[in-house]
């Protein structure tokens, strides 16, 4: 190959490679031309240009106010949460006093009810499943009056029977 085949093949080269690369940049202004809004319809390259611009500040100003609008949002809704979560805390404390108020109040009605029973010849309590009330004349107790706080105590047991051979029971009647 010669000097000028040579030179006239590397500006072929270079017409070409020139030629690629203006296609690319048109096929690009072009895309933009598609995607950017177009108000007033103009097809020159350099209007494509400015309006694909515009559109960018456009675009990065709306995203700077979502991101505001967005945090301020999140953080008013931690907030609100954080309201909730207190007002849930309250209310789960409220309703654990309740309920261990009404065991109070259900062993005290037991403890009535088991004197009452007791005082009116009733030995059955086995409404309110609880133990025997009554102590044994050789601990200081009486046969047929329960004392108040072995009432009170006796409501919170299992009742008989649900121990082996009620060996339980025993054991405890000794140890009060």
């Amino acid at each position: 190959m010669s000097s000028e085949d040579w030179a006239r093949q590397r500006k072929d080269n270079h017409k070409e490679v020139e030629r690629r690369r203006r296609g690319n940049i048109n096929e690009g202004i072009n895309e933009l031309g598609r995607i950017v809004p177009n108000g007033s319809g103009e097809k020159a390259k350099g209007a494509i240009l400015s309006r694909a611009v515009q559109y960018i500040h456009h675009l990065k100003e709306n995203e700077a106010r979502n991101i505001e609008k967005w945090t301020l949002e999140k953080l008013l809704m931690d907030q609100a949460m954080g309201d909730l979560q207190s007002q849930l805390d309250e209310v789960k404390r409220l309703w654990e006093e309740e309920r261990i108020a009404r065991q109070r109040l259900e062993v005290e009605l037991a403890a009535l009810k088991a004197v009452k029973g007791q005082s009116s010849g009733d030995a059955s309590l086995s409404s309110i499943n609880a133990v025997p009330t009554t102590q044994p004349a050789a601990e200081g107790g009486s046969d047929n009056k329960p004392s108040p706080k072995r009432v009170l105590d006796d409501v919170g047991s299992p009742p008989p029977g649900d121990d082996d051979d009620g060996s339980e029971r025993a054991k405890r009647q000794r140890v009060d």
